[in-house]
């Protein structure tokens, strides 16, 4: 301990000094790497550097901005606008399409009023069923019919009439064989399953050309007699595949656009190679298509949007390259713009340097009026006020540090008063005054729990032990007149709650609330959504409602500094500024939302109700 104090006196003997503050230089070696590292953040975060690239992303994202934007407007009108005029050519060929049925359908309506046609049919019906021919006469007839139904278009084939045995007449120019061929029973049965309206064949291969086999698509009806209704024969009009084919090889949606016709079961007429049909969900092709209420056929069309979009991707060539040129320009605007701005901050960065490594006489020139021109004036008359202050606050830092080691030097060790007190106790163990070694081991609690500054906050089972040192020292003086109850939940033991936050509120019960009857302090500890709710009640001697009122009122009332209002009374319980104390210190660490609420309980005595945050150790 002398030593202690020796060296003590020496640090007394310091007198203050005043250094010469107009030079105090700072080293640092060239050359070194945090000298390199202080060189490149310079550079890249300097004041000019923000300009430059301020000047630039306001040029260049504007045009980023619109160009994506004309990007994908542009596309989406493009494939919007497209998808319109798509449904509008598949319409277009439906329309045709139904047109071009129409008149073929014209042509098979034409035997049923002609009664040569259907009088010779129907005979030939009734005299097959008995064996017989049909004479030349009546064949020739039938041609001469055939051929003189009008019809000037190239995709057809020919226009054939079938009797019910497969027999068939043709047009005059038509080679065609007058024999049952049993590839013919499966289109009349089609045919006969639509009961007399047009049925619409696709491709298939026939035989009964004298040429050779070929492969047409037929509208095909089927001849019933007039007042019988039964059936006497088959219309069937053949056209060209590739005649068929050519009605629509003229349409075009553009590069790589598909077309598709199907029947009303599904089977591909146009392309044959169609049967698994277009892939509508394809998201590289945009489709649309038409079905006729008419015909039953479906038409598709698709359009690849590779090629809606290449016009777009055009565009947006030309806007980044424009965002290019505009980026080289603002560039170079930013270079010579950033160096007449920043010359002047320079200047005045160059003086702060200065003032960095201690030559507080520096002043900055001011040469313009504007915004760095008055930052430089405010600079100058700064620095005169900091060359003042340095050396006021220098002196008064003396002053203090000789103040500190004078209150050092007095200042009692706390671990002379630890082991004074743990003397005592052994002292009591030895005399078998146990009372007292309890006594004496909790005012030692006490000590160590109050002069450790080093935690603010605690775990609620250190707050609760250091409750009960400090009840078991009041026991002493109060007896069995007071009695303490803890329900505390162990898993809260190690919630963390300010330090010092139960003891002020059982001090206060015991210095208020204390009678002639025996008083009880029950503390309580329960989790209530992700707050801690604590409770320090008593059956003590109480306050009236005016008290009551009158206490609240303090807990919300600005700081009080006169002796008058802290020895204000308020009833049973005066003064009230432990509880004003923690409330506002709660207040302080968590907000308004926590604090102290009192209350009077349904008997007697008074109730504090704790609320704070739950707050666990990371």
């Amino acid at each position: 301990m002398s030593l202690f104090f020796q060296d003590c006196d020496k640090i007394s003997g310091i007198k203050p000094q005043i250094r010469d503050f107009e030079h105090l230089p700072i080293a640092i070696p060239e050359g070194s790497a945090a000298m390199q590292l202080q060189h490149f953040n310079r550079f890249f975060l300097s004041l000019r550097m923000k300009f430059m690239i301020l000047f630039m992303a306001l040029i260049t994202i504007p045009f980023m901005i619109s160009g994506a934007f004309t990007y994908t407007k542009y596309a989406s009108n493009v494939e919007q606008s497209t998808k319109n005029s798509t449904l509008q050519i598949v319409d277009q060929i439906r329309i045709n399409l139904d047109r071009y049925v129409k008149e073929i359908e014209r042509l098979t309506l034409a035997p049923l009023y002609d009664p040569n046609v259907l009088a010779i049919l129907k005979n030939h019906s009734q005299l097959y069923q008995k064996g017989a021919y049909l004479t030349a006469e009546e064949q020739f007839k039938m041609n001469l019919f055939i051929s003189s139904m009008s019809f000037d278009r190239s995709e057809i084939e020919s226009i054939l009439i079938f009797t019910n045995d497969g027999s068939l007449f043709g047009n005059a120019d038509t080679n065609v064989t007058n024999y049952w061929l049993e590839e013919n029973k499966k289109w009349m049965e089609q045919v006969d399953n639509d009961d007399g309206g047009l049925t619409i064949l696709p491709p298939h291969a026939v035989s009964y050309y004298m040429a050779g086999p070929k492969t047409v698509i037929s509208l095909s009806r089927l001849i019933r007699e007039p007042y019988t209704h039964s059936k006497i024969g088959f219309i069937k009009v053949d056209l060209k595949v590739d005649g068929f084919e050519n009605i629509f090889s003229s349409v075009n949606f553009g590069n790589n656009s598909k077309l598709y016709i199907y029947d009303r079961n599904g089977i591909p007429l146009y392309p044959q190679s169609a049967a698994a049909g277009p892939d509508i969900n394809d998201p590289r092709f945009l489709s649309a298509s038409a079905k006729s209420k008419y015909t039953g056929m479906q038409i598709w069309g698709q359009i690849p949007l590779e090629e809606l979009r290449k016009e777009a991707k055009d565009i947006t060539g030309y806007t980044l390259m424009i965002s290019l040129i505009s980026l080289a320009v603002a560039f170079l605007l930013a270079i010579v713009s950033s160096d007449r701005l920043v010359k002047p901050i320079r200047h005045l960065q160059s003086k702060m340097e200065l003032v960095k490594k201690g030559f507080l006489k520096e002043r900055a020139v001011v040469v313009h009026n504007d915004e760095i021109g008055q930052l430089s004036e405010v600079f100058n008359r700064m620095m005169s006020e900091i060359d003042r202050l340095v050396r006021e606050v220098y002196e008064t830092k003396l002053r203090e540090r000789d103040a500190e080691i004078s209150a050092l030097q007095s200042q009692m060790n706390p671990h002379f008063l630890y082991n004074t007190l743990e003397s005592i106790n052994m002292m009591a163990v030895q005399i078998n005054h146990l009372e007292l070694s309890g006594v004496v081991s909790s005012l030692g609690k006490l000590l160590r729990y109050t002069v450790d500054k080093r935690q603010t906050k605690v775990y609620l089972r250190d707050e609760l032990r250091f409750v009960e040192a400090y009840l078991q020292i009041q026991k002493l003086r109060s007896g069995d007149s007071m009695r303490a109850e803890l329900f505390i939940d162990p898993s809260l033991h190690i919630v963390l709650v300010p330090k010092l936050l139960l003891q002020p509120l059982v001090e206060n019960v015991i210095e208020h609330g204390m009678g002639s009857e025996p008083v009880t302090i029950r503390i309580r500890a329960a989790a209530e959504n992700d707050d801690l709710i604590m409770t320090v009640e008593d059956d003590g001697v109480g306050m009236d409602d005016p008290a009551l009122e009158r206490l609240l009122l303090r807990l919300s009332a600005p700081e009080e500094t006169t002796s008058a209002a802290r020895n204000t009374a308020f009833g049973q319980r005066n003064g009230g500024y432990a509880l004003r104390n923690v409330h506002q210190r709660l207040q302080l660490l968590y907000g308004k939302p926590y604090g102290i609420r009192i209350q009077h309980n349904d008997h007697k005595g008074m109730t504090v109700l704790i609320r704070l945050p739950f707050e666990w150790e990371e």
